[in-house]
This record gives C-alpha cells, structure tokens and sequence, in this order.
C-alpha cells in the first residue's frame, strides 16, 4: 500500500488558517484529495481559526477538481464570518478564475480577492471586520 501523499502544507498566522498545496493535484489519487479536504475543513473548524488563505507559492495550475474544493472551504469560513482570499496567483490561475467569475467580481455574490504575496493577503485578512 503506497503511503498518503501530502497534497496541502498547514500553517496558522493568529485567525488564519494558512493553506499551500505542494503538487499538481493530478498526480495525487483521490483519497488522498479527499482526506487533505477534510483535514483543511477540520481545522477550519478549530476554535480560533477565522479566515482562510490559499498560498499558490508552490502550484502553477490547478484544474476543476481544486476550484471545487476552495469553492466548498471558502463557504465554510464565509458561513462563520470569516474571509478567504489567495495569493500567489499564476498567470494562467487568475485567468481561468477569473473565466468562471470567480475572481474580483463583486457582480456575483461568491468571488475571491488575490494578492500577489502573503504578506499583503494577511494584511487584508488583518482588516475584515465582523460582518453585520
């Protein structure tokens, strides 16, 4: 039996739930998409955790697969009142976002903002207010 491969990295920045996927999602098997799913959805659940960012540093596509999974985890932290936003962005990432309307289109009422590094996304992060 092969080992489960780690396909998301986890770190915390006080009420953000930091997450960088570490390989192209198509060389990992299902389970273990689905197994890093959970444990990103667990730990969204923790006491204390507020906001997601998604650090793309280490990724240079992702397909559909990956969209649905931060579609789904961004409307958990949104459920608590709480924010996700990306960054690290490639070129070809922000154009097939921002294809699907998902990407700085407040005409919709479900879209992510990008920041070109994780310094500016945690300071965004920083000045969400609680929504009223």
């Amino acid at each position: 039996m092969d080992p489960e491969k780690v396909v998301f990295q986890f770190e915390q920045a006080g009420d953000v739930l930091i997450l960088t996927p570490v390989g192209p999602f198509m060389e990992f098997r299902d389970h273990d998409i689905r197994n890093a799913y959970n444990e990103a959805y667990r730990r969204l659940c923790e006491p204390g955790v507020r906001h997601l960012l998604a650090d793309f540093s280490r990724l240079d596509y992702f397909g559909s697969t990956f969209v649905g999974i931060l579609v789904r985890l961004a409307k958990r932290v949104r459920s608590s009142q709480g924010e996700a936003v990306l960054c690290h962005l490639s070129d070809n990432m922000t154009q097939m976002l921002k294809t699907l309307m998902l990407l700085e289109n407040t005409r919709t009422d479900f879209y992510w903002n990008s920041y070109p590094c994780r310094d500016s996304a945690l300071q965004a992060l920083a000045n969400v207010g609680p929504k009223i």
